[in-house]
C-alpha cells in the first residue's frame, strides 16, 4: 500500500471517528465521549482514538470545528443566501423612495428582520433538532474547556458576520453589540424550545420572543 491510499484510509477513519463522537454525545452526553465508546460507535479499534487524538479534549475540538464547518456551509450560509434577495429588495426600494423624494417607512426594516431571525430559529427547531442538540453540548461543554472556547468564539464570529449586513439596514449605533445581542436572544429562545417541546413553542412564540428583543436595539 502506498503513502497515499495510506494517507486516504487514514482521514476516512479520522473522520469516522469525529462523526461518531457526534453519535456518542447525542446518546450520553459530553461526559459520554471515552475512547472506547467512540471507538465502538465508529467500528474501529480503540488503538485508533489515541493515534489520531492525544486526548478526549483534543477529539472533542475536532470534532467540533467538524460540526460547526459543516454546520455553517449546509445550513446556516444556504439559508442567508436565500434571504439576501430580501435584504437586497429593501435597500432598493428604499434607494427609490429616495430618489423620489419620499420618506421610506424604517419600520419595515424591523418587521423583515424579524421574519428572517424568526424563520430561521423555526426551521433549525423543527427540521434539524438534532443539530441544534448537539450544537448546544459543545457549547456547555466549553464552559469548562479552554480549547473548546476558542473553536466556539470563533464559530460566534462567523454568526456574526452573518447578521452584521442586516443589522447595518437598521438605525443601531453598535452594529456588532447588536449581533451579539440577537444572537444571544436566539440562542435563548432555541433553549428553551429543546426544554419546552414543540407543543409550547409555536412560530408565533418564536416571533413575540424575537419581536420583544428588537425593541431593545434602538
Amino acid at each position: 500500500m502506498n503513502g497515499v491510499v495510506r494517507q486516504q484510509r487514514g482521514e476516512v477513519r479520522r473522520d469516522a471517528i469525529l462523526r461518531a463522537t457526534w453519535d456518542v454525545i447525542l446518546r450520553d452526553g459530553v461526559r459520554g465521549v471515552r475512547h472506547r465508546a467512540v471507538a465502538t460507535a465508529a467500528n474501529v479499534p480503540l488503538s485508533a482514538t489515541t493515534y489520531y487524538f492525544k486526548d478526549i479534549q483534543d477529539l472533542l475540538v475536532q470534532s467540533f470545528e467538524l460540526f460547526a464547518e459543516e454546520s455553517i456551509e449546509r445550513f446556516a450560509i444556504p439559508f442567508w443566501r436565500q434571504v439576501e434577495q430580501q435584504r437586497l429588495d429593501f435597500i432598493e426600494q428604499r434607494r427609490a423612495a429616495e430618489r423620489a423624494g419620499e420618506t421610506y417607512d424604517d419600520t419595515l426594516s424591523n418587521e423583515l428582520l424579524l421574519e428572517v431571525a424568526a424563520n430561521y430559529i423555526d426551521v433549525r427547531l423543527q427540521q434539524h433538532r438534532a443539530q441544534v442538540e448537539l450544537e448546544y453540548a459543545f457549547w456547555y461543554a466549553a464552559i469548562q474547556e479552554p480549547r473548546l472556547q476558542v473553536a466556539v468564539r470563533q464559530v460566534i464570529r462567523r454568526w456574526i458576520g452573518l447578521m452584521l449586513p442586516w443589522l447595518a439596514l437598521l438605525p443601531v449605533s453598535q452594529p456588532e453589540q447588536a449581533a451579539r445581542s440577537m444572537l444571544a436572544t436566539m440562542r435563548r429562545i432555541e433553549y428553551e424550545g429543546l426544554i419546552e417541546g414543540s407543543a409550547t413553542v409555536s412560530p408565533h412564540w418564536i416571533r413575540d420572543a424575537v419581536a420583544y428583543q428588537l425593541k431593545g436595539l434602538w
